[in-house]
């Protein structure tokens, strides 16, 4: 009897011993039950230009199907897909960066933001991310007006899974809020994520230098809107200290060499033949108002940035794609003229897939600066700034594989010299043409479509083709969503305040 009970005994001390770390043991290493804050970040940064599976789907559809085209710097005979170039409407290619980056980059962001904020030895982490939430929001409201903004993302954290639409108005005023209060708070004593950082590799001060010249880039976008608020921030992200060379320019960086999928620049990967090959199957061409411009303006940057599909990049040869031609207008031109596979395209090294993804350059800071300037909104000289952004805009092609030289550079600025004499309109012509320019160079075309919408510049002559949405004018606005209208009634609300769900409808700072 005493032997029987020893050994119950010895087996349960036993039992006991085997159960003590049952839990430690049994947790799977592969899946953590949180992920490392350094890893959300990275991931974050993605996403905001695309997301993994299909790294170019948003990108593809509004940068390039819509915005390239309206904006006249690329063109395709493909009218009945690339909507842009002719100004008619496709749900799933409007609503694409809409339906991408609520459930992607803003969800994730809004995540990194919560968990970071915890501990204030994560208040880089924290700051790039708000930095980073502030570019992509103010993507999505410039490109749709009024959107959800104050409670988006946060719908596991609150259960508001159809979260109100904003007025743009008080979107501008928290997302330069942010900037502020993020660019101030990045910090060179605590702990730097430099590995997770894919734009300055853990560079504090260049992010400073960043947020404010986004801070730039946001305040002149409300100068026709509320000019003193304009001015005020316009002043504000200068003092605080803008971008001052090529290196500081706010850009995605990818592996070079790398192979398809989601750490692949999205541009690239809707271009080159490993990914979608919209180049290479002739999709897409140059369009003839960007080439004729660089032709016109003796631009180094096209020996670049345009190739015939020969691979031929002699700047003499490059001829632009009409705008607003369809299939069976361009059959109907003399030869070669009526072959789309003899216009201009992408050069290959415009499409790598290691490129960087440019959100803004310091050429365009400067611009902004210039423009700043002449208002009397900060302190300077205009031509300065105007002549440092036409020499690092050229320069920073190299990022492009390009081999282009100070010499040249300063030869296209000499052929394309600021008008310090000229009116307020001629300044402004000059200083705009020149963002066009480069934001074309950079792939960058959402951006000279924001630009273009409140300046005016560069002067496009729209296309009035049958059966377009516009009466032949360039949209103003993309549409949302369809499918928002069957899940989300807050939608209505921001129909009813802003305007009908048109191309035609303007967002806030859009003003005549």
């Amino acid at each position: 009897m005493f032997r029987k009970l020893a050994i119950v005994m010895a087996l349960i001390l036993t039992m006991g011993a085997c159960t003590k770390d049952f839990e430690q043991i049994n947790i799977n290493p592969n899946r953590p039950s949180s992920v490392p804050l350094d890893y959300l970040l990275a991931q974050s940064s993605l996403m905001i230009a695309g997301e993994g599976g299909d790294p170019g789907y948003r990108s593809w559809r509004t940068n390039i199907i819509y915005c390239a085209m309206m904006m006249q710097q690329m063109s395709s005979v493909e009218v009945g897909f690339y909507r842009g170039t002719v100004y008619t409407f496709q749900g799933d290619l409007s609503a694409a960066w809409f339906e991408r980056a609520y459930p992607n980059s803003i969800k994730n962001l809004v995540n990194l933001i919560e968990l970071a904020k915890k501990d204030a030895k994560n208040v880089n982490i924290t700051s790039m991310a708000r930095i980073l939430r502030v570019i992509e929001m103010a993507t999505l409201t410039d490109i749709y007006g009024d959107v959800p903004y104050f409670e988006a993302g946060y719908g596991a954290l609150t259960g508001v899974f159809s979260p109100k639409y904003d007025p743009q108005k008080a979107i501008y005023a928290d997302l330069l809020k942010e900037l502020d209060e993020a660019g101030s708070a990045l910090s060179t004593s605590a702990y730097i994520p430099t590995q997770a950082d894919f734009v300055f590799g853990g560079d504090i001060n260049k992010w400073k230098r960043a947020a404010n010249s986004l801070m730039l880039r946001l305040a002149m976008r409300m100068q026709k809107a509320d000019a003193a608020a304009a001015q005020s921030w316009a002043k504000k992200a200068a003092d605080k200290g803008l971008m001052s060379g090529n290196d500081d320019t706010f850009a995605l960086k990818y592996v070079p060499g790398t192979t398809a999928g989601a750490n692949s620049n999205p541009n690239s990967w809707n271009m080159a033949a490993i990914g979608r090959g919209i180049v290479t199957a002739d999709n897409i061409q140059w369009g003839k108002t960007y080439i004729d411009a660089l032709v016109r303006r003796k631009d180094p940057r096209l020996s670049v940035v345009s190739a015939l599909k020969s691979g031929d990049t002699t700047p003499d040869k490059q001829i632009g794609l009409p705008i607003g031609t369809d299939a069976t207008m361009l059959a109907a031109l003399p030869a070669p003229l009526n072959n789309r596979a003899n216009y201009s395209r992408p050069a290959p090294n415009m499409y790598a897939l290691g490129n960087p993804y440019f959100i803004m350059t310091y050429a365009e800071s400067e611009l902004l600066k210039a423009e700043a300037i002449e208002r009397g909104w900060v302190t300077g000289s205009a031509k300065t700034s105007y002549d440092n952004a036409l020499v690092a805009g050229v320069l920073q092609l190299n990022s492009y594989a390009g081999n282009l030289t100070a010499a040249q550079a300063q030869a296209y600025l000499e052929a394309n010299p600021y008008p310090a004499s000229g009116t307020l309109d001629a300044k402004m012509d000059a200083i705009h043409t020149e963002l066009w320019m480069t934001t074309g160079a950079t792939l960058n075309h959402m951006e000279a479509w924001h630009n273009w919408r409140r300046t005016g510049y560069p002067k496009l002559t729209p296309v009035n083709y049958p059966g377009n949405e516009t009466n032949g004018q360039i949209p103003r606005r993309l549409r949302y969503s369809q499918g928002e209208f069957g899940v989300n009634p807050n939608i209505n609300e921001a129909i009813t305040r802003q305007g009908p769900d048109l191309f035609t409808t303007r967002v806030w700072w859009d003003k005549q």
